[in-house]
């Protein structure tokens, strides 16, 4: 039986996204596997022509311990990342030699699979977030042989009760929340600091609370500018140094009546979900400059703290383990009663895991109300 493996990541880079794949590489091959890394995702995959063997270098490479030895020491994928969603390839982005005529997009489903048969895989370990996981969950159900890492800053991802990124990303937020802070109370503003996450507000409330925040907006509840502007500005009011901190995640939508009072201004707002469009509107409602901050692409960078250290190499040799022992269609995890474990990878397309608003969030005055976190939500 073939020993090739092949590895690829998918979604949005995460610290530890590395040290996962350098554990995952050197342990197969100690197990006597041959890994084979996909380029871009699912892009390597679908853009490999089977009919012109000069495509394979262009998305495949053959992994060995002297290639992956020093890819810890840096952020992003080695492997390089993509976001593309193959049962719905855009017609632009689909390859000549598969395009179809007087499509708008295209399933590549079959083309995949065939290809993971051509190539005499053994197995794909698929490391990526919720939209990657759901489409690997996919191809497991098709009988294409799958094993899945969970990676994402928003720990999302239902089945695990811990992502890869997670930690150093709710790390990083904190920080720079801090920093953010010392800046606005400089300035004796109101700072209004965006975090990712156009579903799930859970990563960001988390964040919100050990940060020390004033408000924070989820995408779970819509908020009535008017009131996040007077509670901002009660909150600035009350601090000795005249400022004030928010949080807001991408994702974030009005009330249905603020929508409709303040139509011409979300008009005229490209970024009307986003942490810009509420900082616009409560400048404009108190009529004061308001700071604003994204930090969204910057909680994927830097170096994993020991948290995502250890996830990356665990998550890999349960990895490594479910490979030699033939099993497919699971999902490394962490789960609270189990510790490291793996579970059903179906579990992973149950939908995105989100904030449960009425035990975790004051949503009167935008406030976390959580009094055990993470490790110990579910209890």
């Amino acid at each position: 039986m073939t020993k090739r493996v092949a590895i690829l990541t998918g979604g949005g880079d995460v610290p530890g996204l590395n040290m996962g794949l350098k554990s995952l590489v050197y342990r197969i091959i100690d197990l006597g596997f041959e890994p084979i890394g996909v380029r871009k995702g699912w892009d390597g995959l679908i853009n490999y022509n089977p009919h012109d063997p000069s495509t394979y270098s262009d998305n495949f490479i053959e992994l060995t311990k002297n290639i992956v030895r020093p890819i810890d020491r840096t952020p992003g994928s080695f492997l390089h990342s993509s976001r593309i969603e193959p049962r719905q390839v855009p017609s632009e982005k689909v390859p000549d030699f598969l395009r179809e005529k007087k499509t708008a997009t295209q399933d590549l489903s079959g083309h995949i699979m065939d290809v993971v048969k051509r190539l005499e895989f053994r197995a794909l370990i698929v490391i990526g977030d919720d939209d990657m996981l759901h489409y690997a969950a996919y191809l497991s159900q098709q009988g294409v042989p799958i094993i899945a890492i969970p990676k994402t800053i928003h720990n999302n991802i239902h089945g695990t009760d811990y992502t890869l990124g997670f930690s150093t990303g709710l790390a990083r937020g904190v920080s720079f929340i801090h920093e953010l802070r010392a800046l606005a109370g400089s300035r004796e503003q109101i700072v209004v600091i965006e975090t990712f996450a156009a579903e799930s507000g859970y990563s960001t409330l988390l964040m919100a609370l050990l940060g020390g925040v004033d408000r924070v907006v989820i995408p779970e509840v819509p908020y009535d500018p008017d009131r996040l502007a007077g509670l901002a500005m009660q909150d600035k009011h009350q601090t000795p140094s005249n400022y004030a901190v928010l949080v807001v995640c991408d994702g974030s939508k009005l009330q249905t009546e603020a929508s409709e009072k303040y139509a011409k201004f979300i008009a005229s707002n490209n970024h009307a979900r986003s942490g810009m469009a509420a900082a616009g509107l409560i400048s404009h409602i108190i009529g004061e400059e308001v700071f604003y901050q994204p930090l969204t692409y910057l909680l994927r960078t830097g170096f994993p703290d020991g948290q995502d250290l250890l996830g990356a190499t665990n998550f890999a040799f349960l990895a490594a383990r479910l490979l030699e022992e033939g099993k497919f269609g699971r999902m490394t995890a962490f789960v609270q009663e189990k510790m490291w474990t793996d579970v059903d990878l179906n579990l992973a397309i149950e939908g995105v895991k989100t904030v449960n608003v009425n035990a975790w969030y004051d949503r009167e005055n935008y406030k976390p109300k959580l009094s055990l976190i993470w490790s110990m939500e579910n209890k």
